[in-house]
């Protein structure tokens, strides 16, 4: 999965950074990376607490975890 460019690109805007193409690319693996990890790690919770499906407070401890 990769994090389109454009959308990367507005979140970098929002605190009016200015970064070129490969900034932007950098920022999306990292974004990518990081949602991977967080996602895998609230799935692990998840499981563990014999849940079918990761909840909102999942997800919170796994970021908690992760960064």
């Amino acid at each position: 999965m990769e994090y389109p460019v454009a959308e990367v690109r507005k979140l970098l805007e929002k605190p009016k950074m200015k970064a070129d193409e490969g900034a932007v690319k950098e920022f999306g693996q990292l974004l990518e990376e990081i949602t991977t990890d967080i996602s895998s790690e609230a799935d692990a919770i998840s499981k563990r607490a014999g849940k079918k499906a990761i909840e909102a407070s999942d997800v919170v401890a796994a970021k908690k975890k992760i960064l």
